[in-house]
């Protein structure tokens, strides 16, 4: 039977051992490490993160059968289970010093779009490309808040589609939209596309601002067929990577948050 010993040693002095001691060792496999002092700053946010993980498993067990078929609810949309959303939506909460649980919705989960137009700026256009072709059924849909006011002659919020179809020697564009109200809480909007004949080719998704001055919230931006989102981002975690601003003027501001305050 092997002989499993171990013994720890004050930093510094496993040259002395490894020189002197360790050559009267017994040993077949021997091996000498010194476990660090001190920790990287990578490292302690790593353990740090872990240390929430019993906190957070706490207050699941002492959520009730409706608050955890809440958060179940909520994940389904995303197709995540609900512990693990609400263990990332609460890590969150606890490193940025946020109190309480959040509540959860079917309208936007964890981090969420956001786009401002205050200052001079009365428009905005953000694009996201897709370099890939559009199949039958085909849906698009956007969860979002609005809080924004005319500036202008033309007010209009808008979320776009659209798709270029290859037919009788033309290349044609076709767009498909939803109307964003200027004032409307959390809702849920999602539109069918049209079937047109042709070829279909790439497609792009914009949301556009014109004679407007507010807050835009927005979440799961999806573009869906073939049984599966197709949308680069389509829970919105870095919409500044995804979404290029063709027109975001001075005072315009596009950025992904965590919801709270008028965001909720």
């Amino acid at each position: 039977m092997a002989l499993v010993m171990g013994i720890t040693l004050p930093a510094g002095l496993e040259i002395i051992y490894n020189k002197t001691l360790r050559m009267y060792d017994i040993s077949v496999f021997c091996n000498v490490g010194k476990n660090p002092r001190f920790f990287p700053r990578k490292r302690k946010l790593e353990l740090r993160e872990i240390s929430y993980l019993f906190a957070i498993a706490q207050a699941w067990a002492n959520f009730t059968d409706e608050q955890k078929t809440a958060w179940k609810t909520a994940g389904d949309v995303i197709g995540e289970h609900g512990y693990n959303l609400y263990v990332q939506d609460k890590s969150y909460r606890i490193k940025h010093l946020i109190g309480g649980d959040a509540t959860p919705s079917i309208y936007h989960q964890y981090l969420i779009g956001h786009l401002n137009l205050a200052g001079a700026a009365t428009s905005a256009l953000i694009v996201q490309y897709n370099k890939h072709r559009l199949y039958w059924p085909c849906s698009f849909k956007i969860s979002f808040k609005s809080n924004l006011s005319a500036s202008g002659p033309d007010p209009y919020a808008r979320l776009k589609l659209i798709w270029t179809r290859y037919y009788t020697g033309q290349n044609i564009e076709e767009t498909e939209t939803i109307e964003i109200p200027l004032s409307q809480a959390w809702t849920t909007e999602t539109k069918d596309i049209t079937i047109q004949p042709g070829s279909k080719g790439r497609w792009r998704l914009e949301i556009e601002l014109n004679d407007v001055q507010g807050d835009l919230y927005f979440d799961n931006p999806w573009v869906e067929y073939r049984g599966q989102v197709n949308t680069n981002d389509a829970y919105c975690d870095d919409v500044v990577k995804w979404w290029e601003g063709v027109n975001l003027p001075v005072g315009a501001t596009l950025e992904t948050i965590y919801p709270t305050g008028g965001a909720l």
